[in-house]
């Protein structure tokens, strides 16, 4: 049996020990391994079996198997920098890699006297307070009076705070460092890039061809709206991306309706504004503000 390997970045170094316990005939993805969402279908078509490594499913693939990976952490110092918070009514979330210890990090969280929600979102994610970069729906109706983001870096929390309007506190389960989430920056920063969008009237619609990214039918919909507002617009198709494929396109800006993270993380890359479906409708004056955008 033919077996295929896709690893994100930070598991491709161990790629000799994961694949020598699969058998003989083992092929390794070169390809990015962004999340579920980037699934390897040229190398699924050459194998009987594809491991998908450190994500759980979106899309149901015949010969695709989900393989999470864990990271162990210690409870009690994640809940003793939670002990200081003034919040007492908190919800709980993390990425896939620390999820798996929410359960026991409640209990512990109640003994000391809080209240905690702990909920699952859409079919989107597998485990309750599990969030993407795409997906909060896991903080869906939040009662609570503060947000406890499990996990590393910021951008996940920003998102939570922006999502469920609740104040967001970040602890990492490594370092159990705690930081109060800030989103001003990140907000101005988008409102920016909608304004640097006023008055161009050239848009590319970027449709991603990765399975659990492919919104078409809202890059059309996008489409109808630049054209009733005198837009030129055109969709594009598109695997990866990356401001060297779009750099000889004819365009002024684009919107995105890939992964939300190119938008908010990359857009420094990109010679010419990139923003988001939510912030388009915004620029056309079909929003209030500004909203987070969330793949469901």
């Amino acid at each position: 049996m033919r077996v295929g390997v896709q690893l994100p970045d930070g598991l491709k170094k161990k790629a000799f020990e994961i694949c020598e316990n699969l058998g003989s005939d083992v092929i390794l993805s070169g390809e990015s391994c962004y999340g579920a969402c980037d699934l390897d279908l040229s190398l699924l078509a050459d194998v009987d079996i594809l491991y998908h490594y450190a994500h759980t499913e979106i899309l149901k693939f015949g010969r695709v198997v989900y393989v999470p990976y864990f990271v162990d952490y210690d409870i009690e110092k994640v809940a003793e920098r939670i002990r200081g918070i003034p919040e007492k009514e908190i919800a709980l979330i993390a990425t896939v890699q620390y999820c798996h210890k929410l359960s026991e990090l409640k209990d512990v969280l109640e003994g000391s006297g809080f209240t905690v929600e702990l909920k699952k979102g859409s079919e989107r994610v597998k485990f309750p307070g599990q969030v993407l970069g795409c997906n909060y729906s896991a903080l869906r109706d939040c009662k609570a009076s503060a947000v406890i983001f499990v996990g590393d870096g910021t951008f996940h929390a920003i998102g939570a705070s922006i999502y469920s309007g609740r104040k967001v506190y970040a602890v990492n389960p490594i370092n159990f460092a705690l930081i109060n989430i800030d989103t001003s920056d990140f907000i101005k920063t988008r409102y920016l890039q909608v304004s640097r969008c006023v008055g161009l009237s050239r848009v590319g619609i970027l449709v991603s061809t990765k399975p659990g990214q492919k919104r078409l039918n809202l890059a059309l919909s996008l489409k109808k709206l630049a054209l009733e507002n005198g837009m030129k617009a055109l969709v594009v198709y598109i695997g990866d991306i990356t401001s060297e494929k779009l750099v000889n396109l004819p365009f002024d800006f684009y919107v995105n309706t890939g992964c939300p993270r190119i938008s908010y993380d990359d857009y420094r890359k990109f010679g010419r504004p990139i923003i988001t479906p939510q912030e388009f409708e915004y620029l056309l004056n079909l929003r209030g503000g500004i909203e987070l955008d969330e793949i469901e």
